[in-house]
């Protein structure tokens, strides 16, 4: 007794307490649940001289022990059981809780499915029970909320109990009574609708009735051709609920409106049931239905500021989830000669098509629109995807209409909110705006395959209505907006041709009195000109109004749209049609970087652009323009190196300078134009210039070196550093050569102080680009050598259980050297390497748990193993370290690294198995060592999987699948068959 008042004291402070105090009885509780006692105590604890919260838990923990240890119940007790049972519903449904009473409705779920087959039938003798009022003292609507609830506990129960019985097996049984069950529900719900006027007690009553009806649908295998009764019965609800509204204030209540949701659901889930789709002629005849009796209710709904929005959104629901599992039928109409199946098809597209028109401006006015854009995906690929030509072009023509139709609507649905709306929208609320903008912009694109370029024609008349309507007034910008926002949407899929409606959009864009209009108008405006960088490439005499528009968005608010046009414009537009605009161009930049408007983001954006323009100005000019535009970066880099400064101020400023820099590097190229006659000609006489990036690394370097002692600890800054040289590396190719030997001093320099992963890749990247060239290939072995020999010695340095603090480094050290092995292992060719030492720490990296160090550490030992046979000192290697490779390869398929990471070792026992079959066979006989790798395998699925790796050379798949069973094997874990 002593126990259980300590429990019962431990129930009520865990329902008082708080969330931290909570875990830990809470760790208590479940324990006490897990306890065999438990099904003594907790008959106890449903007394009514105990707390609501102690006979909470006493209901929850029987429905526990039902649901997962019925096994402990021994035969001769399920009668008492379900006495017990009954008895404690009857008790509780007349003067308990109804939290409590829904608990035990639970219990009796569970225990019906358990005693299914030692009870067959236990569903109709409950529903017999409860509809014969045979419990006492139980009120008529208590008895039916119990019955629903329990007959929805079932197809929940049965999907979730543990038990001995094949899951499959047991829904089986379970469902064998839905025929049963749902002409119960039905008979009740038109019985109920017969009434005059339903009463609240009903409204309940008929939510239960709903609810269950959703759980069988939900969890269920029933036929879709045994679901038109209850299917007519829901229906009838609905309306009877909906219309008879409209005696009062045309709004239904709280409850009317939930019970509404839940039958509609109900249907949704009956629509998707698993078999439903080989019921074609059902499924039409209930859509059918579904057109009859909820279009009226909707189209009552299609008008601003309706009353019962939640009731349009789940009939629009319905019918897009009809549609969507129904597709091939539904959809079947489009050709059909049948004139039913045909008007099907029809009624349910002008349907979708009222449901995105639904009036009111999303999301604040109306929540419908949003539904149905993925149906005008849908119908599209259906068309476009018969295979029969004529066929396909005559369904085309057919809903060509349709789509025409809906660019409008989506064109209006997508205006901006005006001056006046604003202010009413929160920060969800344009958020959920910005992404239904981009869902209509998505759409508008599948209308352009439809349409083509008949879709233009079509923005091409909204725009003039958009021009129109700021002829009147100007707040009637967001028309326009939307229109212009119509053309940027399907931009990418215009051809290079000279459209009228796009020569005339260039017109409209580059004459709109901007000043006078929202921002917003200028923004997208922005954003359409660089969409249609592409066109204006194809016809060049746009490129001036482009260019204009562009830089006029450089000084305004909107400068963020205007550096990302002119990324586009001047990556996407010829360089030979660049060289007139250059230089004014480049001058409009310059002034807009010195102005300090601009947000870091738009300044080294801009910088690119700045790398595409400059790589085109006369040669001569180019170092005044680098002079006057990031000399100014450099100059600021060397003060903070000068002055050691590294406060949060000051490492922003040099990430941004280092970003600028870095940019630049990546965009400015003066080799870019083939045909030098194109360029504007330097001074007669004058020599050769250098490449400008060359140039500013000539005289910088010693600046970048400077950085770096400084921020050495500072991996963001080095990274970014790395980065500018990276991307002058790519850029430059062989122009760098004359200060490679600079960059490489810069990376040992670096090295010297710290081992840095995005130095790794720059020393990959040098080696990899130089050592074909004999002037260079001992400089860049001896950069190899120097690099494996740092990276060591911070290995060396870290202590064996601290690798995972430097598993950054590790990743990139192997991947440097995986790419060494496979494009050029001679460059391995040095007394000194240490290849043993190389293979010990590609072993340690794959027992780390970081998947990057595991899957760049298997791949250079793989493809080490490969290319080892080509030489001796890598083949002596193999053959000292195969033993290790495999031993330690095994350990970690058998638990030392997460599961879903053990396929990478295909690579390696595939490698193994190619270029040392005999030896792999060897090293392989490790798996007959007893307790190896773990005691969850025994002696012969051991030696079943050593076999099977060893049989299999080339097939990388099914390798992998072997060691995923494996290892769900050593680990103890069933592995599931596939089907």
């Amino acid at each position: 007794m002593d126990n259980l008042a300590s429990l019962e004291s431990a129930i009520n402070l865990f329902y008082k307490s708080q969330s931290s105090d909570q875990a830990k009885l809470n760790e208590y509780l479940v324990e006490q649940q897990r306890s065999q006692l438990a099904w003594q105590w907790t008959w106890e604890f449903l007394d009514f001289s105990k707390t609501v919260e102690v006979q909470f838990f006493g209901a929850v923990t029987l429905h526990n022990k039902l649901s997962k240890n019925w096994q402990e119940v021994p035969e001769s007790m399920h009668n008492e059981l379900k006495e017990k049972l009954l008895q404690k519903i009857v008790d509780f449904g007349s003067t308990g809780t109804k939290l409590v009473l829904n608990r035990l409705s639970m219990c009796l779920s569970s225990f019906i499915v358990h005693m299914l087959k030692e009870w067959p039938s236990a569903i109709s003798d409950v529903i017999s029970m409860f509809q014969n009022e045979q419990l006492p003292n139980i009120t008529q609507h208590t008895q039916q909320w119990i019955l629903f609830d329990v007959l929805s506990g079932v197809p929940e129960e049965a999907v979730s109990v543990f038990t001995s019985i094949q899951r499959v097996q047991l829904k089986n049984e379970v469902y064998k009574n839905a025929p049963f069950v749902l002409k119960t529900l039905e008979q009740f719900i038109c019985m109920k609708c017969e009434k005059q006027q339903l009463e609240d007690e009903d409204i309940t009553s008929l939510q239960n009735a709903a609810k269950c009806v959703q759980s069988w649908f939900k969890n269920g295998l029933i036929p879709l051709d045994q679901c038109m009764e209850i299917s007519t019965a829901i229906l009838k609800l609905i309306s009877k609920i909906y219309w008879s509204i409209s005696e009062s204030d045309g709004c239904l209540s709280p409850d009317e409106s939930e019970l509404s949701e839940t039958c509609l659901k109900a249907l949704s889930n009956m629509m998707v049931l698993p078999d439903a789709h080989k019921y074609s002629g059902t499924a039409l005849a209930l859509m059918r239905m579904f057109l009859e009796l909820l279009s009226p209710i909707v189209k009552n709904e299609w008008k601003m500021d309706n009353l019962n929005e939640d009731i349009a959104f789940c009939i629009y629901s319905l019918f897009i989830t009809s549609i969507e599992c129904h597709s091939r039928t539904i959809l079947a109409g489009i050709s059909s000669e049948s004139p039913d199946h045909h008007e099907i098809y029809v009624r349910f597209v002008n349907e979708i098509l009222l449901c995105t028109d639904k009036p009111g401006t999303y999301p604040v006015e109306e929540s419908c629109s949003t539904l149905a854009m993925g149906f005008w995906f849908m119908l599209q690929d259906e068309v476009l995807s018969y295979d029969n030509p004529v066929e396909r072009q005559r369904c085309l023509a057919e809903i060509q209409p349709v789509y025409a139709h809906l660019v409008k609507i989506l064109v209006r649905k997508s205006q901006l909110p005006d001056e006046n709306c604003i202010n009413k929208w929160n920060s969800d609320d344009l958020e959920t705006f910005r992404c239904y903008r981009q869902d209509i912009a998505d759409t508008l694109l599948c209308c352009f395959d439809v349409l083509h370029n008949q879709i233009l024609k079509i923005l091409s008349d909204i725009l003039d209505e958009g021009i129109a309507a700021i002829q009147v007034d100007i707040k009637n910008w967001p028309i326009l907006e939307a229109a212009i926002h119509g053309f940027c949407a399907i931009s990418q899929q215009i051809d290079g041709i000279e459209y009228d409606e796009i020569a005339k959009l260039m017109r409209v864009l580059n004459e709109i009195p901007y000043e006078t209009m929202n921002e917003k108008l200028l923004g997208t405006a922005l954003e359409t000109m660089g969409s249609l960088s592409e066109w204006v490439n194809d016809n060049p005499k746009y490129l001036m109004s482009a260019i204009q528009l562009l830089v006029k968005g450089l000084d305004s608010s909107m400068s963020s749209q205007a550096t990302l046009g002119l990324k586009d414009l001047t990556s996407d537009c010829q360089e030979d049609q660049m060289i007139p605009l250059s230089e004014p161009l480049l001058d409009a930049c310059q002034q807009a970087l010195l102005k300090g408007h601009l947000a870091n983001s738009e300044s080294i954006r801009l910088m690119y652009s700045i790398g595409n323009i400059m790589s085109v100005v006369s040669t001569e000019k180019i170092p005044i323009y680098l002079d006057n535009i990031i000399s100014p970066c450099f100059t600021e880099l060397q003060m903070h190196a000068e002055q050691k400064n590294t406060s949060d101020c000051a490492r922003l400023r040099v990430m941004f300078c280092l970003n600028m820099i870095s940019t630049l590097f990546s965009s400015l190229n003066t080799n870019k134009i083939k045909n030098e006659k194109k360029r504007i000609q330097p001074v007669m006489g004058e020599a050769e210039r250098p490449q400008p990036i060359l140039m500013i690394l000539q005289k910088t370097m010693p600046i970048f070196k400077q950085i770096c002692d400084l921020y050495i600890n500072d991996i963001q800054v080095v990274e970014i550093l790395c980065k500018a040289i990276q991307q002058a590396l790519n850029n430059l190719m062989d122009d760098i050569k004359p200060i490679l030997n600079d960059i490489c001093i810069l990376i040992l320099s670096i090295f010297q102080n710290k081992c840095v992963p995005p130095v790794n890749d720059i020393a990959a990247l040098c080696i990899l680009m130089f050592f074909g060239d004999e002037s260079y290939k001992e400089p860049m072995r001896q950069l190899l050598f120097q690099i494996i020999f740092y990276n060591f010695r911070t290995f060396e340095q870290t202590p064996p259980n601290k690798f995972s603090d430097i598993s950054d480094l590790l990743e990139s050290f192997y991947a440097l050297n995986t790419k060494i092995v496979k494009k050029i292992p001679t460059a391995y060719s040095n007394e000194n390497m240490d290849f043993v030492k190389l293979m010990d720490y590609a072993l340690k990296s794959i027992t780390l748990p970081e998947t990057g160090p595991l899957k760049k550490a298997s791949s250079f030992i793989a493809t080490f193993v490969k290319e080892s046979r080509n030489h001796v000192s890598m083949t002596n290697t193999i053959l000292l370290k195969g033993d290790d490779i495999v031993k330690t390869s095994l350990l970690c398929i058998a638990g030392g690294i997460p599961r879903v990471n053990v396929d990478v070792f295909g690579d390696v026992f595939i490698a193994l198995n190619s270029k040392y079959p005999l030896e792999f066979i060897v090293w392989m006989k490790i798996l007959e060592a007893p307790t190896f790798p773990t005691t969850y395998v025994n002696h012969d699925e051991k030696i079943n999987f050593m076999k099977a790796i060893i049989k299999e050379k080339v097939n990388k798949r099914l390798i992998q699948d072997h060691i995923k069973r494996f290892a769900a094997k050593c680990r103890g874990v069933i592995e599931e068959q596939h089907m």
